[in-house]
């Protein structure tokens, strides 16, 4: 009783990491940013990144037009083309674009949590954002994720400044930015749109418990605003959906696919690929979230009530959508939830912020499990790298193109457009590129190589009396050569040939 008397009368000193706490979540954001690039210069670049490139090196009329083709905005690839023009092409440079982005993402994330529940919630969030699998994995992906991310958070963060803003002008200005990144997220990832969602279900909630109009909501206008500047696009937009472009990688949100999503977050693996070892480990992580967030539930006021159902909804709702629309249509594909999941790892650090309240050596060693469980989940993501869990293959593609010299005349003869333009960023220019397509006009991802020259339809036809052709085919994706292949090295399910076809 007089400890608690004191400490009210003579608050607790500000401890140094709380002082400098500025420069603590400027080194964690920085640490974060050197684990996601290191891990990510281990990999090879793979076809959806390969597809990237390809389209960020069309001129800016081109690379509209080929992104209208495919199933994805245009802002990212437009952005890419900008920054590798200025930092080059090469892969440390194109992967830290993805990587800036996520570093700001993380840090305007913490920046949240310190503006909705203090500085201390934020240092204690911050191990957790920092060794988050899920998010070092699409941190350096040469793709629009991590900006999304960075977008989408940015947004929340304007949004609940908005909100708290006094000043008229200061509140429509705020507004009138947040209509802006809504825009720009939509122009990024249609996939945002659940964060937008998310947001009115908030704003929504927010209203009706202070008994106010949602219809007088500022936010209303924001979100006009932010169509009016989608506008543009729309038409392209609606072409996307209805050109069939779309890969037949989507899944519905099953029970199983909803226990991954948490699995993916903390320990990087599909419910499926858990054995009897990491199904335990998930059933400890489960039992200390759930007594993590029994515990925390009493020092939780009414103040803090508001904040928290922010941070729910980030990653609640756009789950509860999907599962929704997967009655009708699957839609669930782990990496179009990556701008999600951020708001998940905010929400388990705020609740860690509370539950060790009690002081109790438990709920500190439960708070202790979760972090060494994403220190695993971090080790299995070393382990796999860029694991495609769609194709169920690890790409090798840097290891098998640099045993192809193209010297002599050598063509190099792809099995499919797939692999033309996986192999393309690492082939040499010099090197005679050409692909086997049985059509010759190609859409979605295979829009770059439609009516291409390169296409071979027939190739024992059309490459006869060629003595030093190299073919490189994935498993199951095979041209019938007959006796004609001579030498062939491995990596994985991608095979290198030579082949004589005289």
């Amino acid at each position: 009783m007089f400890k608690k008397l004191v400490e009210k009368i003579m608050p607790k000193k500000e401890s140094w990491i709380e002082k400098h706490h500025a420069l603590v979540i400027a080194l964690g954001v920085v640490l974060f940013m050197a684990i996601a690039l290191w891990i990510g210069l281990r990999q090879s670049v793979w076809f959806d990144e390969a597809y990237s490139i390809t389209i960020a090196k069309l001129p800016l009329g081109d690379l509209l037009h080929m992104t209208g083709l495919d199933t994805h905005p245009p802002l990212y690839y437009m952005l890419l083309k900008g920054w590798a023009t200025v930092f080059g092409w090469n892969e440390f440079a194109l992967r830290s674009l993805s990587v800036v982005a996520a570093g700001g993402a993380v840090a305007i994330g913490i920046l949240l949590v310190r503006r909705l529940f203090g500085i201390r919630a934020a240092l204690i969030t911050l191990p957790f954002a920092v060794i988050s699998p899920f998010l070092l994995r699409y941190a350096f992906e040469i793709r629009m994720y991590a900006l999304a991310s960075l977008i989408c958070i940015a947004a929340t963060y304007v949004l609940v400044v908005a909100l708290e803003a006094k000043e008229r002008r200061q509140k429509w200005l705020l507004y009138g930015g947040y209509a802006a990144l809504v825009s720009l997220g939509v122009y990024t990832l249609y996939y945002t749109v659940l964060i937008w969602i998310s947001h009115v279900v908030w704003l929504t909630w927010l209203a009706r418990r202070n008994k106010q109009s949602v219809l007088k909501s500022s936010g209303l206008a924001a979100y006009v605003g932010s169509v009016i500047l989608f506008l543009p696009w729309l038409p392209t937009f609606v072409s996307q959906i209805t050109n069939g472009a779309l890969a037949p990688i989507s899944q519905p949100l099953t029970v199983d696919n909803l226990i991954g999503i948490v699995s993916f977050q903390f320990l990087y693996q599909p419910a499926w690929q858990l054995t009897a070892l990491w199904s335990l480990v998930f059933v400890v992580l489960t039992v200390a979230l759930i007594v993590l967030t029994v515990r925390a539930i009493k020092y939780i006021k009414k103040s803090d009530v508001q904040s928290i159902m922010l941070l729910l909804m980030y990653f609640m709702v756009p789950i509860i959508i999907l599962t929704l629309v997967s009655l009708v249509r699957a839609m669930y594909v782990e990496r179009y939830l990556a701008h999600v999941v951020l708001g998940l790892i905010l929400l388990v650090g705020v609740i860690v912020s509370f539950a060790i309240k009690d002081n109790v050596r438990t709920t500190k060693l439960l708070a202790s499990a979760v972090l060494v469980i994403m220190l695993a989940g971090v080790t299995q993501l070393i382990q796999v790298g860029n694991y495609n869990f769609q194709r169920l293959q690890q790409p090798q593609v840097k290891q098998a193109v640099s045993t192809i010299s193209c010297k002599d005349g050598q063509i190099v003869l792809a099995a499919d457009p797939y692999t033309a333009i996986e192999i393309s960023y690492y082939l040499p220019s010099s090197c005679d590129l050409r692909f086997y397509s049985e059509t010759a006009s190609l859409s979605g991802g295979y829009a770059p190589l439609s009516n291409s020259p390169k296409r071979v339809e027939n190739p024992s036809t059309e490459l006869k009396g060629e003595t030093n052709v190299i073919y490189v085919y994935y498993e199951g994706v095979q041209l019938n050569f007959e006796n004609k292949v001579q030498t062939t090295s491995n990596f994985g399910p991608l095979h290198v040939s030579n082949i004589n076809v005289e």
